[in-house]
């Protein structure tokens, strides 16, 4: 037993040696820190005399401790509460921007609900001026392919910003594009009404439609008559119009001068062609105005009536001819 109590013995003081010599190398290794205190020295300006405070070096040490640990936690929080800050501030505007585009959409809608009104009028006036110029409509089923026909619902991603659940974007670009093909057939009818009327116009200045004389008297008619030469009755082309010599005499409508000259039976006279198979003629005149080949428009003086040629008194002869065929000028004027 004896033995064993100093085994113990010399077992712990070398236990403690050891421990000695391993805090011998620590103090070696980690000098000891001093901790000195630290002293402020305040002066406020206006007042004489300085303040002094102390603080000790342990103070300061765990006060630096408390700072290193703090300033992460206070950072975070801190980034936190401007991160929420923003991001209310960010819901807010994105609440404010989607009113906006409702009130934006809706104007839109009624915008369009508008213009698919005036095109709807303009359809209308369209119709009117093709029954005028005597034009065919517009086949019903054309203009349903211009208007866009029937409307497939397609839903988008972005439906959800809209006012309402009637509302859909694609809705808006279907009646965009149907608007846009309408408005487009409108044009197209427009320019073919126009070139029409043109035609039309072009047709009817140079379709005869004007007495070729003024203030004169109507003698002998179109159609069977009794010749004043041999008294037979023989088919009378045209019109004698009795007027003095002298009488100004105009063209009856826009055209070419296709014949000015001397005839045994007609005397003087001016043959005009006015195009779509109308020809005029005009006879016993006292003196021509016009050059064969010169163009001519309607009302433009030509000549004067007179009694040259096969003619009993002073008077002109009016010829209108459709393709070769005389017609009675009376249907003309």
């Amino acid at each position: 037993m004896r033995w064993l109590f100093k085994a113990k013995i010399i077992t712990s003081m070398r236990i403690m040696s050891s421990m000695r010599e391993s805090i011998t190398k620590r103090q070696r290794l980690f000098p000891q820190i001093k901790l000195k205190n630290l002293k402020f020295l305040i002066l406020r300006e206006g007042h004489s005399g300085l303040r002094q405070f102390d603080l000790s070096g342990k103070a300061a040490f765990w006060g630096l401790i408390a700072l290193l640990i703090l300033t992460p936690i206070v950072f975070y929080f801190g980034s936190q509460l401007l991160l929420e800050t923003a991001y209310a501030h960010r819901v807010a505007k994105l609440r404010k921007d989607n009113a906006t585009l409702h009130r934006l959409v809706e104007r839109f809608e009624d915008r369009i609900t508008v213009l698919q009104r005036e095109v709807e009028a303009l359809s209308e006036t369209d119709q009117d001026l093709r029954v005028h110029a005597q034009m065919p409509d517009i086949n019903p089923g054309i203009r349903q392919v211009g208007i866009g026909g029937t409307m497939v619902e397609v839903r988008t991603d972005m439906d959800y910003l809209l006012p309402s659940s009637d509302v859909s974007l694609a809705s808006i670009t279907e009646r965009l594009d149907a608007l846009y093909r309408s408005v487009k057939l409108e044009q197209l009818s427009y320019e073919g009404i126009r070139d029409s009327l043109k035609n039309d116009l072009a047709r009817l200045r140079s379709t005869p439609s004007l007495l070729p004389v003024q203030n004169g008297k109507l003698t002998s008619g179109f159609g069977l008559r009794r010749d004043p030469y041999t008294q037979k009755y023989d088919f009378h082309r045209g019109q004698d119009i009795k007027v003095r010599t002298g009488t100004p005499v105009f063209a009856t409508a826009n055209g070419k001068v296709v014949a000015a000259r001397w005839d045994s039976n007609m005397g003087l006279y001016v043959k005009i062609d006015h195009g779509n198979g109308f020809r005029t003629l005009y006879g016993h005149l006292r003196r021509i105005g016009v050059l064969e080949g010169q163009l001519i428009e309607r009302g433009d003086r030509i000549g004067e009536s007179g009694n040259t040629g096969r003619s009993t008194n002073p008077h002109l002869h009016y010829e209108v001819r459709l393709y070769r065929q005389s017609q009675n000028p009376i249907n003309f004027y």
